[in-house]
C-alpha cells in the first residue's frame, strides 16, 4: 500500500507546492498583467508535472491505474490548493465569489486532463505504454514456437 499511495501523495504535495509558490510570486506583483502570467506559468508547470508523471508511469503500469493515480493525486492537490493555499496567503477561499471558487476547480480538471491525455496519447503513439509491451511480447513468443500441424 504504501508503494502505490507514497507516490501519489508526493506527487499532489509538489502540486500544491506550485500552487502556493505562484501565490506568494502574484501576491508581490502589482501589475494585474503579470499576476495572470504568474497563474498560467503554474499552470503550465502544474500541467508538465502531470504530463511528465504519466510518461514515466504509462511505460509500467496500464492506464487505467495510471490514470486513477494522477486523478487521485489531482484531487488532493485541488482540495488543498482551493481551500488552504488562499489561507496560506492571507486570503479567504471565497473572497471572489463562488464562481471564482468552481472555476479553479475546473481549471485544475481541464490541466489534468490536457497534461495526463497528451502524456498517455504519446506514449500509445510510440507503442512505448504497458499494453503496447504486453502485446508485442506475445507476438514474439506466439512467433518463437513453431505452428502445429
Amino acid at each position: 500500500m504504501k508503494e502505490r499511495w507514497l507516490p501519489v501523495g508526493a506527487i499532489a504535495g509538489v502540486l500544491f507546492a506550485v500552487n502556493v509558490v505562484a501565490r506568494w510570486v502574484a501576491k508581490g506583483i502589482d501589475d494585474a498583467d503579470k499576476q495572470s502570467m504568474a497563474g498560467f506559468v503554474a499552470l503550465g508547470v502544474i500541467g508538465l508535472v502531470f504530463l511528465v508523471m504519466a510518461v514515466r508511469w504509462g511505460r509500467t503500469r496500464p492506464i487505467a491505474r495510471v490514470v486513477a493515480d494522477l486523478a487521485a493525486a489531482g484531487g488532493v492537490a485541488c482540495l488543498l490548493s482551493i481551500f488552504l493555499g488562499p489561507l496560506l496567503t492571507w486570503e479567504s477561499p471565497f473572497a471572489n465569489g463562488a464562481g471564482a471558487f468552481f472555476a479553479q476547480i475546473w481549471v485544475y480538471a481541464a490541466v489534468f486532463a490536457v497534461g495526463t491525455g497528451l502524456g498517455l496519447a504519446g506514449l500509445v503513439a510510440f507503442a512505448a505504454d504497458y499494453r503496447s509491451k504486453q502485446l508485442k511480447s506475445f507476438a514474439e513468443r506466439s512467433k518463437a514456437h513453431p505452428r502445429r500441424v
